[in-house]
């Protein structure tokens, strides 16, 4: 009788030298983001099985995750000379060249999957993406009725993108709110980074002569895969009011369902009001692509808020639609209603993005 330790070590031993086990072992960790581990076991799966071209595509998935892009070319260009037809090595060798910078050659590799999967929403989606949006401006007004024979209040956004790289990104943005007959104009600039499986962004705005909205304020965060399908964000800010200062820390998480075309937001938001009282709340919101062209939204948050310059209780209902009028119009339509302390809120909002 062979004792039970020794059974263990034959066992192990067995699944080591299988290649199909070896290779579910590697897509698990890839799609787990540990793309690492993901080498190491494909590269093993490729010595017993060198012409394994599932196995060679996400080896150059998880060399383009950890930034290797020659290598990653290199993988996928093995596979379409083994399997001409392989649509998803075009998607990879698309990724790679835009990572590079060269959007020319990602719009060539990303026009030949569509033609090898004239079906696939996916690669459609990426090849769109593809078309030198390199500016984004939007227009966005609301208007506000409050209760208590209170005077409405009114914001009108303007903002501004560019993509300078495929990885950064910056932005403006002026607004104009008139709340209680006062007028303040917020102005605000960013700045965003991409990674691979994560992002982040730090944000300076601020209003001359402030009133209601902040003197200075400094943000930053950001969002990290922390499995698949789900990931993790953080958002913080310090501003200073007319009132005194307030510190805000918000960490959250996205979950994303039915192929991304579902997701559920959660945040625990945290502020240090300008007593330096710690106040804490929460926001959650669904989002649902409804088809292509057509997205809706709902929310709901219990959590403090800045109102003119003092942090208040909140409770909050927003719905919003957003509607591709063409590929680079979009309008957008919501709707909010609020409980506050003193007054109650219910706002309307229109907004219009176009991106050139």
């Amino acid at each position: 009788m062979i004792p039970a330790p020794a059974v263990q070590v034959e066992v192990a031993a067995q699944v080591q030298a299988d290649p199909q086990a070896l290779y579910e072992a590697a897509v698990t960790a890839r799609l787990a983001g540990r793309h690492a581990e993901a080498v190491d076991l494909l590269n093993r799966v490729l010595a017993l099985r060198p012409a394994d071209v599932d196995a060679r595509l996400n080896l150059g998935l998880s060399l383009l995750a950890l930034g290797r892009i020659p290598e990653a070319e290199t993988a996928f260009r093995t596979v379409l000379d083994q399997a001409p037809g392989y649509a998803d090595a075009e998607v990879g060798l698309a990724r790679a060249a835009e990572l590079r910078g060269d959007r020319e050659a990602a719009r060539e590799h990303a026009t030949r999957a569509l033609i090898l999967s004239p079906g696939r929403q996916d690669v459609a989606a990426f090849r769109r993406s593809l078309d030198a949006v390199a500016w984004r401006g939007d227009i966005d007004v609301s208007r506000s009725r409050l209760s208590a024979g209170l005077p409405d209040w009114t914001m009108t956004r303007l903002g501004v993108a560019r993509s300078i790289t495929p990885v950064w990104s910056v932005s403006g943005s002026v607004e104009r709110t008139e709340q209680f007959n006062q007028v303040d104009v917020y102005v605000e600039g960013r700045i965003d980074r991409r990674m691979t499986g994560a992002d982040a962004y730090v944000a300076l705005g601020g209003t001359p002569e402030a009133d209601h909205r902040p003197e200075v304020i400094v943000m930053a965060g950001g969002s990290a895969l922390i499995a698949p399908d789900l990931r993790a964000t953080l958002d913080a800010s310090a501003a200073r009011y007319v009132t005194g200062s307030v510190e805000s820390l918000q960490p959250g998480v996205t979950g994303a369902l039915f192929n991304g075309r579902f997701e559920i937001t959660a945040r625990w938001i945290n502020v240090w009001d300008e007593t330096d009282r710690h106040r804490s709340g929460y926001a959650a919101r669904a989002a649902w692509q409804v088809t292509d062209r057509f997205r809706l939204s709902a929310g709901h948050a219990d959590a403090p808020e800045t109102s003119e310059g003092v942090v208040v209780d909140v409770v909050a209902t927003s719905l919003g639609a957003a509607f591709d009028i063409t590929d680079r119009v979009t309008l957008r339509l919501g709707v909010v209603d609020e409980d506050r302390v003193s007054y109650t809120r219910e706002e309307v909002a229109v907004g219009l993005g176009w991106r050139f």
